[in-house]
C-alpha cells in the first residue's frame, strides 16, 4: 500500500513539474513575440513649418513605404505626398511647387 502511494505521489510530482516547465516555456514564447513586435522599425512623420523658406533642387528618389508615398529631395529628406503627386513626378525632376513653399 505504501509503495502504491509513493509511486502515485512521484507521478503527481512529475506531472506538476512538467506542467510548470510547460508554463514557463509558453511564457518565454509570449515574451519573445512581444519583443519582436516592439522591435519593428517605426516610421516617424514630422510636420515642418518652414514658412518663408523655399526648397530648391531635384527629386532624388521615390518610394512607397508601408503604403505611403514619399519623394526624396536631396539634403532636405523625404516628403509624404499623395498618390497623384507621387505619380506626377519623376526622379530628376525639379522640386514640385507644392513642396517648394512648405506646402502653402
Amino acid at each position: 500500500m505504501k509503495k502504491i502511494l509513493t509511486s502515485r505521489l512521484t507521478l503527481a510530482i512529475m506531472l506538476l513539474v512538467m506542467s510548470i516547465l510547460n508554463l514557463v516555456s509558453v511564457g518565454e514564447k509570449i515574451h519573445l513575440r512581444h519583443q519582436l513586435k516592439t522591435q519593428q522599425t517605426k516610421i516617424i512623420i514630422h510636420e515642418v513649418d518652414n514658412a518663408g523658406a523655399s526648397i530648391v533642387g531635384k527629386v532624388t528618389d521615390k518610394e512607397i513605404i508601408e503604403g505611403r508615398y514619399t519623394l526624396t529631395v536631396g539634403a532636405y529628406g523625404k516628403f509624404l505626398v499623395t498618390k497623384e503627386q507621387y505619380e506626377s513626378v519623376a526622379v530628376g525632376d525639379d522640386v514640385p511647387d507644392y513642396l517648394k513653399n512648405g506646402g502653402q
